[in-house]
């Protein structure tokens, strides 16, 4: 398992990005963090990765209210601990929301709850 911080920066990632999303789009998510972790493009660490400028909306997004749900943040540790642990073939580095629709040239690999996901 990742210190408590990188945990803790890989839960919060799920709960803002996918709060109220299924099981299944949560972790995908949390798979996205872990696939940027993984790869050598990205920055170092879990924590670098959620807070790298214009990647993650809710880091930015000053109107976040501080207070969790306690039910999804459960939900959000249980997403975070099958990503860190996940063998998945799931390869995908990038998301967004089905209501915007960046021009990015990247190969679309799934829909999953209100989320488009891409490889690079």
């Amino acid at each position: 398992m990742p210190s408590v911080a990188e945990y803790n920066c890989l839960v919060r990632n799920i709960y803002y990005e996918a709060r109220g999303e299924p099981k299944a789009g949560k972790e995908a998510i949390g798979l996205v963090t872990m696939n940027r972790f993984r790869d050598p493009r990205y920055p170092a660490t879990i924590c670098k990765i959620v807070y790298q400028p214009g990647q993650f909306s809710w880091t930015t997004d000053r109107t976040i209210s501080k207070k969790v749900n306690p039910q999804e943040w459960r939900l959000a540790m249980n997403a975070a601990t099958a990503a860190y642990n996940s063998v998945s073939n799931f390869r995908a580095t990038h998301f967004h929301n089905i209501s915007v629709r960046p021009k990015w040239k990247l190969t679309r690999i799934a829909k999953i709850g209100n989320h488009i996901f891409y490889a690079a």
